[in-house]
């Protein structure tokens, strides 16, 4: 019986989790719905989202709502930022919230939508866009307020998993309406001076329209269009921008952007001491090899023996040359002149053309005779068919039935003698110049019977 493959339904869940934790889309999500079912408890809160069509679970932990300012009621239409999550214990997702706000409260939500919605469409948040973060960043641009708690956030947090890192500072206004243009003045600098890595985009938590100069269009464009790699730390974790969606990479906080560009230096000291351990164990193998091969090459009989060996080298060199030069062409050219003159002069002794020219007399006098005899021959054969000839013509039957004789037939057969005749069957009598068919009334035999 053939085995059944099979998953668990661990695995199934397992494997279902690892596809939405590995989707973009499904990491920052905005949903818009209506508020049904909602609780509060140990400070948590408890809903379901809803549309005429469906409807999906959702959860904002306690730090989140202490920090959203919004009291949800049933019946609300909301917006919903936050990312999938899948509850496998009890075999849901559910969307887990870090921000919540009223739809429609007012334009700026209207213009975000509007704009995420146009940029979306021509493809500025594709994953196929997004430059890849280097692993180690040695030099980091920070654009963010030179003032900001963020910037010295991100300096401590540097230099205390990178110290050998260099940060560059690119100063910009990070709120108001001046903001956008000085963030992407600041943006097309560090991309001009071409210095740093990678840059984090940053600024500390604020209200939705202190975050608003990160929503504009231009910058959006200025930062998809970056030749170097961008990090976005903007608010909090439940804050969403349109530099968050278009950046190669969005992290929570300030801080969490300085911790995704750097490499911890201790993690990466162990990394290299397991390196530096492997390379040892690696050049002590060859080391060890190399004595092996050399205490082999050294005890080598060839190698103690080098002079004697050298010799019989050299002995069969100088045969292998006498062997080449007896079965050189050019010694086999001379041997071959050499033979030659040898059959010129054996031929010399010979005369070979007073005999050739002899022995064409004979064949000249034993044609002549040959063809005497078989002139003589062929006259006597000659006259010896002219004979037959004429006794044939003498005993032609042809011409013996032109003198008067007939020929006798009955039944296609020749009748030599009456005694071979059939009374009661015609017989058919052949003259020289035609036949006649006849009737035997009467045979008469000769006394004799012949």
């Amino acid at each position: 019986m053939e085995e059944v493959k099979y998953l668990t339904v661990t695995a199934v869940s397992s494997y279902l989790e690892y596809l939405i934790n590995q989707d973009p889309y499904l990491g920052k999500l905005i949903v818009l719905g209506e508020v049904s079912s909602s609780r509060v408890s140990k400070g948590h809160l408890y809903f379901n989202l809803k549309d005429e069509s469906a409807v999906v679970r959702c959860v904002m932990f306690k730090n989140y709502l202490d920090q959203n300012n919004l009291e949800i009621k049933d019946g609300m239409k909301v917006l919903v930022y936050g990312k999938l999550n899948l509850y496998k214990a009890g075999g849901y997702y559910s969307i887990m919230c870090f921000k919540i706000d009223e739809f429609g409260k007012g334009d700026l939500h209207k213009a975000f939508l509007l704009l995420k919605e146009k940029l979306e469409k021509e493809g500025l948040f594709k994953e196929e866009y997004k430059k890849p973060i280097p692993r180690i960043s040695e030099r980091i641009g920070v654009i963010t307020a030179a003032t900001a708690e963020a910037f010295n956030d991100i300096k401590i947090t540097i230099t205390r998993r990178f110290p050998s890192a260099e940060i560059y500072l690119y100063p910009s206004l990070v709120q108001g309406e001046s903001a956008p243009q000085a963030l992407i003045k600041a943006l097309d600098k560090a991309n001009k001076d071409n210095l740093v890595d990678v840059i984090i985009l940053a600024r500390g938590g604020g209200s939705w329209e202190d975050l608003n100069c990160f929503n504009n269009e231009e910058l959006a464009y200025a930062i998809f269009n970056s030749k170097i790699p961008i990090v976005t730390g903007i608010g909090h974790e439940g804050d969403f921008t349109i530099a968050d969606f278009v950046a190669d990479k969005r992290a929570a906080t300030p801080t969490a952007a300085a911790t995704l560009v750097t490499i911890d230096s201790g993690e990466l000291k162990k990394q290299l001491t397991k390196v530096e351990l492997r390379l040892n164990s690696i050049i002590a193998r060859q080391i060890t090899n190399l004595e092996h091969q050399y205490h082999t090459l050294k005890n080598n009989y060839y190698f103690k023996n080098y002079h004697e060996v050298l010799d019989l080298k050299i002995k069969d060199l100088n045969n292998l040359y006498f062997k080449l030069n007896q079965l050189s062409p050019l010694n086999k050219i001379n041997i071959g002149f050499s033979n030659l003159e040898s059959f010129k002069k054996r031929l010399a002794l010979i005369k070979p053309l007073e005999k050739i020219k002899a022995l064409n007399d004979k064949v000249y006098d034993y044609s002549l005779k040959l063809d005497q005899v078989l002139g003589n021959k062929i006259n006597e054969f000659e006259r010896k068919i002219d004979n037959h000839i004429d006794r044939l013509i003498i005993i032609n039957p042809l011409n013996l039935m032109k003198k008067g004789y007939v020929l006798a037939y009955q039944e296609g057969r020749i009748i030599k003698t009456v005694t071979k005749l059939d009374q009661a069957k015609p017989l058919e009598v052949k003259f020289s110049d035609g036949k006649v068919e006849t009737k035997i009334t009467k045979i008469e035999r000769n006394n004799n019977g012949s």
